[in-house]
């Protein structure tokens, strides 16, 4: 490969496919591929976005001689002399505005000379570059499905909870901006606060009868529970 412009295969035009489109095609080529996986000749790379149920598949499908990345966090690198990671650790909305300066890469290849490939590329958009094995990756996935798709399911929680009681959700707004900047600032222990690390149990309880919802109130009582056994009372 040249120095300058690669031209880049992305399978899929998921919420992902098209952030990596438009953020590459700065300095490099990107395209689309179908499903058919028609590429062109002067393909340098295949990104492969597609959902992790059909990543193993697409890849042993592209040709063994490119170099292959899928995007999948949960997923090991895949069998072939060319198969690499290409990973943005970070949450993609197509519409939504995104810095990719902020965010987190992790890589990985077979080779040497491939992960040095990858890590230029990932340079055009963030210098957040990680090399992360497999194995480990797989772990750092589950503690990224922790800080946001189950954060982002509280806030569903406590959005119905609040329409319910006829309040208005925007009085929520600046304590959900609050509490990651928060913990990340402070670690999220010590940034810790509410009526379960106080051991307030009549607040505790008036919570609880207030839920109506039997699934929730079990979420609350156990992510209370939770909170406790990780400030117990003599750390207080």
């Amino acid at each position: 490969m040249g120095d300058g412009p690669l031209h880049i295969a992305i399978v899929g035009k998921g919420n992902l496919g098209t952030h990596l489109f438009n953020g590459l095609s700065k300095q490099h080529r990107p395209y689309f591929v179908n499903r058919d996986l028609q590429l062109r000749t002067t393909t340098d790379l295949v990104i492969v976005c597609v959902g992790d149920d059909q990543v193993s598949k697409v890849c042993a499908a592209l040709p063994e001689h490119l170099l292959v990345a899928h995007t999948a966090g949960a997923l090991p690198i895949q069998n072939g002399m060319r198969s690499g990671i290409f990973y943005p650790l970070y949450s993609f909305t197509k519409g939504a505005p995104l810095n990719w300066s902020e965010v987190p890469f992790l890589i990985e290849a077979r080779t040497k000379e491939d992960e040095s490939v990858l890590r230029t590329i990932a340079s055009c958009l963030t210098q957040h570059i990680f090399h992360i094995p497999s194995e480990k990756r797989e772990k750092l996935h589950a503690a990224a499905v922790m800080v946001n798709n189950f954060t982002n399911h509280l806030y569903t929680l406590a959005y119905e909870h609040a329409l319910q009681n006829e309040l208005p959700v925007e009085i929520l707004y600046a304590i959900m901006r609050q509490g990651p900047e928060k913990a990340i600032e402070l670690g999220p222990k010590k940034a810790q606060t509410g009526p379960a690390v106080r051991f307030d149990t009549p607040t505790l309880a008036k919570h609880m009868d207030s839920i109506t919802n039997e699934d929730v109130q079990e979420l609350y009582k156990l992510l209370s529970a939770s909170i406790q056994k990780h400030h117990p009372k003599n750390e207080l």
